[in-house]
């Protein structure tokens, strides 16, 4: 199916959202926006570019910040989580899509969206899961290990020494009623 749909130049957008948007289901759901005329032209006070053999990929998974907790059965007391979008997000979403569409100050952007044309796609056997074409930026290579394990270390000599201090307490009450645990 989606060869066809790549191929006949139908697919405009395809947006993957996060993770429990929908109190029916838990995982993530993927919005194709469809569209049968991508010629410049205008539409709606606005000038669209021609984006023939184009399609936008934005991966907006990881907004899942603004969860809202909901009971889903009273007598059980059962919640489920979902997540919404904040006005500022959807807002940024049709800014995306929009400045694409026009082409004014659109530019991709690594771990959220990427412009790729047919041939691209093509070359991924059709594949229309954003992941392959939008870069994603290995965030461990930022780390600076020796000094992150120095930190490490210091935290876990603190943990060790705040349990030979709590076993010290436990040892001392214990003995104090008379039932010394040494």
């Amino acid at each position: 199916m989606a060869v066809g749909k790549i191929e006949n130049d139908k697919v405009e957008a395809i947006i993957v959202l996060p993770r429990d948007m929908f109190y029916t289901t838990d995982i993530s759901v993927t919005l194709w926006i469809i569209n049968n005329n991508k010629k410049a032209r205008s539409l709606n006070g606005r000038n669209l570019r021609q984006r023939i053999n184009e399609v936008l990929f934005v991966d907006i998974r990881r907004w899942d910040g603004n969860v809202e907790e909901y009971v889903i059965d009273t007598v059980k007391k059962t919640k489920k989580r979902k997540v919404v979008f904040a006005d500022a997000q959807i807002a940024e979403i049709k800014k995306i899509y929009t400045l694409w569409q026009t082409g004014e100050g659109y530019s991709d952007v690594p771990e959220l969206c990427k412009s790729a044309t047919t041939a691209e796609i093509a070359a991924q056997k059709y594949s229309l899961a954003p992941s392959k074409y939008i870069e994603f930026i290995d965030h461990d290579l930022e780390i600076d290990y020796a000094a992150e394990m120095v930190r490490i270390q210091q935290k876990m000599r603190n943990v060790l020494k705040a349990e030979k201090a709590s076993q010290a307490m436990l040892e001392e009450a214990f003995g104090g009623i008379g039932y010394g645990i040494k």
